[in-house]
């Protein structure tokens, strides 16, 4: 039987884990529980940073930064807290990204939602000589050649999927928009980042809307952004966007989840 990483270090955070949610209880803040940890860490003479920033890069160029919740012991362990009804797939893909990206030893995803304390032990597996590395494939059928852009719209796809499958779900909005337009680039694909939209009503200016969003060759208007889901009111928003800007095909690109969910209009 392999003899686990770090076993110690391992064995003093978790009592750690289930020391503070003994006498802080479930369903605080997140803040609460790391502050917390933070001070719990301390006392134990356990080197860590809070909030630890690294960088993302993607095809040798920067996409942005993210925060690991604790960074313990120089990279022997990140910890990534969560309060939420159980640990779930996509808090364990995120866990993986980060490991990738940071190159830690090994994982512990906490969660301090529930009526006893879950943690699960992720080591990181990604960089064991065993494991051998997945190149990007990407076989969705074509769209349809009647629809209008179909062969510029397959290429973007593509390209939004090669984004999600080099990052993983993990990150913020503009790590991912930021990624994508280096993928776009790389791509030799024109694109115009539209950070603020002028907006009008009977031709009278009303001022500058907020819009990251990206307008490639003047022919597709691409939102870019990781949450729960596509919803209505998203949809509505693209399609009102596109009417302002003279634009007839729109996609919508959710990264949140473990697989990439895209809405073309």
């Amino acid at each position: 039987m392999p003899q686990l990483i770090h076993k110690e270090l391992t064995y003093t955070v978790r009592g750690l884990l289930f020391d503070v949610y003994n006498k802080l209880g479930p369903k605080l803040p997140e803040q609460f529980y790391q502050k917390a940890i933070t001070h719990g860490l301390t006392e134990r003479g356990i080197t860590c940073e809070p909030e630890k920033q690294f960088e993302v890069i993607y095809r040798n160029q920067s996409a942005g930064k993210y925060y690991i919740d604790h960074w313990i012991e120089n990279g022997k362990l990140i910890l990534e807290l969560k309060v939420a009804p159980k640990i779930m797939p996509i808090h364990r893909a995120q866990t993986i990204s980060y490991l990738k990206l940071s190159n830690a030893d090994l994982a512990i995803i906490a969660n301090f939602g529930t009526t006893s304390l879950q943690d699960q032990r992720l080591p990181n597996f990604i960089r064991e000589p065993t494991v051998k590395s997945v190149d990007f494939q990407w076989e969705q059928p074509p769209l349809a050649k009647n629809l209008l852009y179909s062969e510029l719209t397959n290429i973007i796809l593509k390209a939004l999927h090669r984004v999600h499958f080099t990052l993983g779900p993990a990150f913020i909005h503009r790590v991912y928009r930021r990624a994508s337009m280096i993928e776009l680039q790389y791509q030799n694909i024109g694109y115009e980042y539209l950070k603020q939209l002028p907006i009008y009503y009977n031709n009278h200016y009303l001022g500058e809307q907020n819009a990251q969003m990206i307008k490639i060759e003047n022919k597709v208007l691409l939102s870019v952004f990781a949450a729960a889901a596509i919803n209505k009111l998203m949809v509505k928003v693209m399609k009102a966007r596109m009417k302002h800007l003279g634009m007839k095909v729109g996609l919508l690109a959710n990264f949140h989840g473990e697989q990439l969910e895209v809405e073309r209009m």
